[in-house]
This record gives structure tokens, C-alpha cells and sequence, in this order.
């Protein structure tokens, strides 16, 4: 299946009139996260990816993985139904290497964990994704790419919006709704955005797997003055999963009745932007992160050996000022640099119980300076050079470099990168401070590091095809790996982490898009994926074995739609295909093994119909998507069942 679509889009872009009038891109995507400043995609030497706000609406996505999974180099994996845990692979690196920013604001754990799982499209206008390390000017858990959310901002009369849509699943008919409202409008002066949205499904497991998440959102800006910009945002999550699953999965396991994970989740971000000259430009922030965990599993004769439970608190403020000075001594030369300096403090606060009690409550700090030079020449070439210097209070003074350049060759267009770059990620608070029965940490660790490098072509012909390919590279070294405690234990308790492991990642990312006709567009990406342990730490584990591929990396992984228009119908399908990767099969804990998941093919469709509407209604929209409508059997993780075919039917509407 996934060949017939794949050959469908190459039809599409290899037919006549793509250099016809109406081009497919109007207007050139802007970039802020790759330099802190708006630049235009095309001028940028790292590879970049934007999701807009019609990108969100045309796939009728609720969640920002499930966007994810059509970007070449993210490789999504969710563990069984919605709600469970999911993470991010950025290029073959750890699940832990993406950081992730909420309008400017840090919202990965101390660690760069983070929790996709309940990170819905709400009130998002746009999604700005820059691949490669980012720590010259993002520091820790920018070593694999940055992910950032805009909030969307409010201007023009004032607005309603609503959406809800209702629908079951085949596993076991259980009902799933998605149901949102948005307020927004402004002035000049002031612009204001505020919106709720609530997720309600049933799961697909027969005991234990309900899902909820309310989410609401909003955005203030202010201008006061013609160069002076204020914004306040905020972002509040409260979800809760019931999961009956065990550490082999859900197909080899007994389920569990009464495990279940409450997350809230608050973020706050306040920002100026003030343009003292035409040459000086003045941007601070402060942010504010907390996130709050709670997994519940009281005892089941089945399933457990005692209650269990798990408390989390982890806060993160954040204060930021950087200054962009532009000089342009010629008329063919112009330069910004960037000057800045971060804060961070960090806090965690944890309480289990398995048998016994353990607390366990640190913070840490961070102070950091870093600079960046951009540099045009002749309006072509586009190079980018800086460096971020970090004093922590866990792991000491860190430097982390990068360059880039574009050379845009105008008369074909045609753009060719190059890109290199250090990037590192902090240890887990685990890792430096744990202290109980089973664990002890070290504070002595040094952060996870990255030198990866990229060289890369985007070529547009007319205003009707786009094409792009990549080459990237990464090695890591210092992973942090878990050390068990030697027997007999020694007389003093040592640490059980040590920076000892390493592994390098590298491939190729390709994608095109075309619009043949005027209501007919289609794109296919794709990912080639080569991954290797290049050194174990001497630890028989057979997640991570020497001269072994890193688990679940798919080699091939490949996404392809296509989008139709006819009058006031639209109906757009999405094809994501991954090829066979390896896991671990831990159902015998002391002889696990691993073993190869098969390659999967899924599709979905979503067909919606514009209705004429009347004052007061301005829009109105009928829609009906299908998820995974060929039904397809498939494991993203060895042991947990995925979700088969789901129907949604719904309405959105403005006022």
C-alpha cells in the first residue's frame, strides 16, 4: 500500500505544469528558533522544519507527536494506547536529546525528559523545529534538535471558535471526543488569545485504560509604543491515564486494575522586545515551569508484590537577556550579532513508596553567556558562528560551539548548507542525587555530549515543487549508564552511574512537495537511519551492546500524503510507514533477549465540507477523520498493543 502512494506522489510531481502560474509557497518560511532572530528558512544553514497553524488544521491533529511523525529525523514511539508514554527519537539519539520550548520558555524535566503524550494543539499557531545541537545558544538538552510552540496571538474583532467531534474505536467500541473554544481579538495596542480543550478516550486495553487531558491556553500582547513589544503567556495541562500494564507489555503480562498517572503540567512566560535603535535591539524573558507527577498502584494479588506510589515535583525559572546589534557597513554586507546571558534554577522534590519510603530533594543552577555573529554577503551567502559558556552547579563549566552557512543560488533556486555543531545534556536528578535502598547517584557526572555535523540542498523549481536532502552525522560519548552494585556488596555504598558509554548515528533525509494543479498537492519525506554502540561501558545489557544498532530505530522510515480539493470538499491522506528495528524482550528478566519488530504500513484520511454560513457564523466545517483505517496490527514497542481503526465525526465553527 505504502508503494502505491509513494508511486501516486511521484506521478504527481512528474507531471507537466509545475511551472505554471499560482505557486505553492507564497510567502518564504521565517525561522526564530535556529538564531533567536527572524530569518528566512531558505537562509538558514541548518536544516529547519515549520508546521503552521493550516498544517494542524488540514491534518486535524489534537497532539504534537502525532504531527511529528511526518517530520524526516523525529521518530515518534508510543508505549500501547493514547496517553501512554511517548517519546521522540531526533536522529537516531536518545529520547531525551529534543528540547522542547513553550513560546521561548524551557519545559523539558531536569534531564530533557519530556511527556508528548499529553502536549495537545491548542491554541498553537505554529511549530518551528530545527534539527542538529543547539546548546550553543539553548545549552543543555538541545543535543539533538529544538522543538518550539508559539501560542497563537489575538488581533481584529473579537471571535468565537468552537470545535467538537465524537467517535469510537474498533478495539472494544470505546468512545473518544476532542472538544475545544477559543476567544480571541485586539487592537494597535493589545491583542488577547484564550482557549480550552478536553480529550476524552476510552483506550483499546479491556480493563484500566481511560485517557482524559484538559488543556487551556492563553496569549496577551501589548504595544505600548511603536517599538516596544509585551507578552504574557500561559499554558496549564491536567491529565490522567489509567495504565494496567506491566514491565513486559500488555500481550504478555496480567493487566493491572488500579495503576494509574496524573500529570499537571504549568508553564508562564513573560517577554519584552524593545528596539532602542534601528541598529539595537533589546529582548528579555523570564519563564516559569512546574510539573507535577502522581503514579498510583495500590497491591493486586495478580499483578503486584506491594502498594506502590510515586510523587514528582519538578520546577524550572528560567531568566533571560540577550541584545541584537545589526551592522551594515556595506551596502552588500550586513552583520548581527547576539549577545546574551541565562539563569536557570532547577528544583526537584520526590517521594516513593515500594516497600520502603525514599525522599529525595535537590536543585541545581546554571548560569550561562553566548554569542552568535550572523553574516550576509551579497545577499547569498549566510554564515553563522557562536559559542554558549556554561557554569553549572553540577557538572562545572562546559563550552559548546556550532557554525553554519547557506549559499542561496537564486537564479536556480537552489540553497546548499553545511552545519556543525557540540551539544550536551545535563544528568537526571536521579542520576546525581538519588539515595535509596536500590540507587545512588553521582554528582560527579558530566553532561551527555554530542559533535554531529550536516551538509544539506533545498531546491524549489517554479512556485510549484519543493525538494530538500540531508546528510547528518552524530557521535555521542559520556552516556550516562547505570552501574548495579557489585556482590558482595562493599563495605561503602559507590555510586551507580558512570559516564562510560558511547554510539554514533548517521543518514539521510529527503522530501518533496508539489502542487500539480491548483487543488491538488501532495509530499512524501523520508529518513535512511544508521545506528551503532561504539562502545558498552563493559555493562552486559542488551539494550545497549557493542557493534549492536540502538533500539527502536527504524533504518526506513517514510511518510506520504495527499491533499484534493473539489468546491467546498477537501479530503487528505496520510500514508507513515517504518521499517522492521530491533527491541528487548524482557519477559525473562534474568535471560532477556533481543528480537526485530516487523515493518508496519498505517494510513489515515480526513474528508471535511465547508457549509455556506450566515451571520453571526462566519465558518463552518464538517469533518470526518479516520485513523488507522486499514486496521493495521502493528507494535511500536515490543509487547504493547497499538490502537487498530478509529472513526471521529465532527464540527468547527466561528463567530
Amino acid at each position: 500500500m505504502f508503494g502505491a502512494v509513494a508511486l501516486f506522489v511521484c506521478w504527481v510531481l512528474a507531471i507537466p505544469g509545475l511551472a505554471a502560474e499560482q505557486p505553492l509557497w507564497k510567502a518564504h518560511d521565517v525561522v526564530v528558533t535556529a538564531t533567536r532572530t527572524a530569518v528566512p528558512q531558505q537562509s538558514l544553514g541548518i536544516s529547519s522544519v515549520v508546521l503552521t497553524e493550516e498544517d494542524i488544521r488540514a491534518r486535524r491533529a489534537s497532539d504534537v507527536a502525532e504531527l511529528l511523525r511526518d517530520v524526516a529525523g523525529f521518530q515518534p514511539v508510543r508505549y500501547g494506547s493514547r496517553g501512554s508514554q511517548t517519546v521522540v527519537f531526533p536522529r537516531g539519539g536518545e529520547p531525551n536529546y529534543t528540547l522542547v520550548l513553550i513560546d521561548g520558555v524551557k519545559v523539558n524535566l531536569g534531564g530533557g525528559d519530556f511527556y508528548w503524550e499529553n502536549l495537545t494543539t491548542d491554541n498553537i499557531e505554529r511549530i518551528e523545529i530545527v534539527r542538529g545541537p543547539q546548546s550553543a545558544l539553548y545549552g543543555s538538552d538541545a543535543i539533538g534538535g529544538v522543538i518550539q510552540i508559539f501560542t497563537k496571538s489575538g488581533y481584529g474583532p473579537a471571535s468565537v471558535e468552537l470545535s467538537t467531534a465524537h467517535g469510537l474505536r474498533s478495539d472494544r467500541g470505546r468512545y473518544m471526543g476532542e472538544h475545544s473554544v477559543r476567544v480571541s481579538g485586539g487592537t494597535d495596542r493589545f491583542g488577547y488569545s484564550a482557549a480550552y480543550g478536553r480529550i476524552d478516550d476510552g483506550g483499546i486495553l479491556r480493563i484500566n485504560n481511560d485517557y482524559w487531558n484538559n488543556t487551556a491556553s492563553t496569549r496577551l500582547d501589548f504595544f505600548p509604543k511603536d517599538n516596544w513589544e509585551l507578552s504574557f503567556t500561559g499554558r496549564l495541562t491536567d491529565a490522567r491515564y489509567e495504565y494496567p500494564t506491566e514491565s513486559s507489555g500488555d500481550r504478555y503480562s496480567p493487566l493491572d486494575p488500579d495503576q494509574t498517572q496524573r500529570e499537571q503540567d504549568a508553564v508562564i512566560g513573560v517577554s519584552a522586545k524593545v528596539q532602542s535603535t534601528a541598529w539595537w535591539e533589546n529582548v528579555v524573558s523570564v519563564g516559569y515551569h512546574n510539573n507535577r507527577r502522581r503514579n498510583l498502584d495500590p497491591y493486586n494479588e495478580a499483578t503486584d508484590y506491594a502498594d506502590s506510589f510515586g510523587r514528582y515535583n519538578e520546577a524550572r525559572a528560567t531568566l533571560d537577556y540577550h541584545a541584537n546589534l545589526t551592522w551594515q557597513p556595506a551596502a552588500r554586507f550586513t552583520s548581527v550579532l547576539t549577545v546574551g546571558y541565562e539563569r536557570d534554577e532547577e528544583s526537584y522534590r520526590q517521594e516513593t513508596f515500594y516497600f520502603d519510603a525514599a525522599k529525595l530533594s535537590a536543585d541545581r543552577s546554571n548560569n550561562a553567556v553566548y554569542v552568535q555573529d550572523q553574516v550576509t554577503l551579497f545577499e547569498r551567502l549566510h554564515v553563522v558562528g557562536g559559542f554558549r559558556v556554561e557554569d553549572n552547579s553540577a557538572y562545572g563549566t562546559e563550552v559548546t560551539p556550532r557554525g553554519a552557512a547557506a549559499l542561496e543560488i537564486k537564479e536556480t533556486g537552489t540553497t546548499l548548507r553545511m552545519a556543525a555543531a557540540k551539544g550536551i545534556k545535563e544528568p537526571t536528578f536521579y542520576e546525581n542525587f538519588a539515595n535509596d535502598s536500590w540507587t545512588l547517584g553521582n554528582p560527579d557526572l558530566d553532561p551527555e555530549k554530542a559533535t554531529s555535523w550536516e551538509v544539506g540542498v533545498s531546491q524549489r523549481l517554479g512556485g510549484r515543487l519543493q525538494a530538500f536532502a540531508t546528510y547528518f552525522e552524530n557521535r555521542y560519548k559520556d552516556l550516562i549508564a547505570y552501574v548495579p552494585t557489585p556482590f558482595p556488596a562493599p563495605p561503602e555504598r559507590t555510586p551507580n552511574f558512570f559516564n562510560i558509554q558511547a554510539a554514533k548515528t548517521r543518514g539521510v533525509e529527503w522530501g518533496l512537495e508539489s502542487r500539480a494543479w491548483d487543488n491538488l498537492m501532495a509530499g512524501v519525506s523520508m529518513t535512511f537511519l544508521d545506528t551503532e554502540v561504539t562502545d558498552d561501558g563493559g555493562i552486559d545489557s542488551i539494550a545497549f551492546q557493542e557493534g549492536k544498532k540502538l533500539l527502536r530505530r527504524p533504518q526506513v522510515s517514510a511518510s506520504g500524503w495527499v491533499d484534493y480539493r473539489w468546491k467546498n470538499l477537501r479530503c487528505r491522506f496520510l500514508g507513515h510507514y517504518v521499517g522492521s528495528r530491533d527491541d528487548a524482550d524482557y519477559r525473562d528478566w534474568m535471560a532477556p533477549r533481543r528480537v526485530t519488530l516487523d515493518d508496519y504500513f498505517i494510513l489515515d484520511a480526513i474528508l471535511s465540507y465547508a457549509v455556506t454560513a450566515h451571520a453571526p457564523l462566519k465558518d463552518l466545517e464538517i469533518f470526518l477523520k479516520g485513523t488507522n483505517i486499514l486496521d493495521t496490527d502493528y507494535e511500536q514497542v515490543f509487547g504493547y498493543s497499538t490502537p487498530g481503526a478509529a472513526f471521529m465525526l465532527g464540527a468547527s465553527m466561528k463567530f
